[in-house]
């Protein structure tokens, strides 16, 4: 099955397929990942814009098996505006993510679809919000052990990362890029910078012996890429520390690090940490 935006990467496990669902650098190289079992489907995130979430519509509809639940793992808009295409599936996610994102869902539409003025479809008309409520622990799906595990204040305020236990494999979403620039705009609920916290969260992780690593952005990929995400969250604590922002701060880490795409989310970063947040 070809499609004009998204591309797809299949992990094979010994109970079930990640399908990793990408989409392109203009939206963001987001993935959201299809759990496949031998009767069921679970789609954990849903896309961003339009076009590519239709896509991923149409290849979930593919596979010719139900879709048992959608999970968002958190409020970023990359991960959850693409629900539109699902609208009427069971949609649940964590009572914190649905409540942040009953409160930001208007203002994150209209923003985005004022950086779309010659694309307006491309943004949802229609906001389609989780309404079903999960906790962490562990749950069935077709005979697949499934792991939720909530993770404060990292990447965002409260993030679900989806471990298949039985079968070494992290979904880890944004609490790991690949090949991508992480964002690191958020703070954490004291305040701070969320990256000492996101370190740590990492290195509890890099403990447990996974396999498989499927990030938020890029590609799959294997446990080496944890040191890879700590050491970035290091060198760039160290550049903000030493009080580097802006164009000062985008160009350090480019240099860096210059083989990394979605250069988007340094320049959200730095506006969210240094501009947005310090309004008023």
């Amino acid at each position: 099955m070809d499609f004009n935006y998204i591309k797809i990467k299949k992990v094979e496990l010994d109970g079930a397929t990640i399908h990793c669902v990408q989409a392109p650098e203009d939206g963001e190289m987001v993935n959201a990942q299809l759990i496949e079992t031998p009767n069921q489907l679970l789609l954990v995130d849903t896309l961003q814009l339009v076009p590519h979430a239709n896509e991923l519509r149409q290849y979930v509809d593919s596979l010719g098996k139900p879709l048992s639940r959608i999970l968002i793992t958190h409020h970023h808009p990359d991960h959850w505006f693409g629900t539109s295409s699902f609208e009427g599936f069971e949609i649940a996610a964590f009572p914190e993510t649905i409540g942040i994102m009953g409160a930001l869902a208007d203002y994150l539409l209209g923003y985005h679809r004022s950086l779309h003025p010659d694309q307006p479809d491309v943004i949802p008309d229609n906001k389609v919000l989780p309404t079903v409520q999960v906790q962490e622990g562990e749950f069935d799906l077709d005979g697949l052990k499934i792991n939720l595990i909530k993770v404060l204040d990292t990447e965002c305020p409260v993030n679900m990362v989806v471990e298949l236990p039985e079968e070494k494999t992290l979904l880890a979403q944004d609490l790991i890029y690949h090949q991508a620039y992480p964002y690191f705009g958020e703070r954490t609920q004291a305040g701070e910078y969320s990256f000492d916290n996101w370190i740590a969260t990492l290195e509890s992780f890099e403990t447990k012996g996974y396999r498989h690593i499927l990030p938020g952005h890029g590609d799959p990929t294997t446990p080496e890429i944890i040191p890879v995400m700590i050491g970035y969250l290091k060198f760039v604590k160290q550049q903000v520390n030493d009080g580097l922002r802006g164009q000062d701060l985008i160009q350090r880490i480019k240099a860096e690090y210059p083989d990394y795409g979605l250069e988007l989310t340094l320049h959200m970063s730095n506006y969210m940490l240094f501009e947005f947040q310090n309004q008023g």
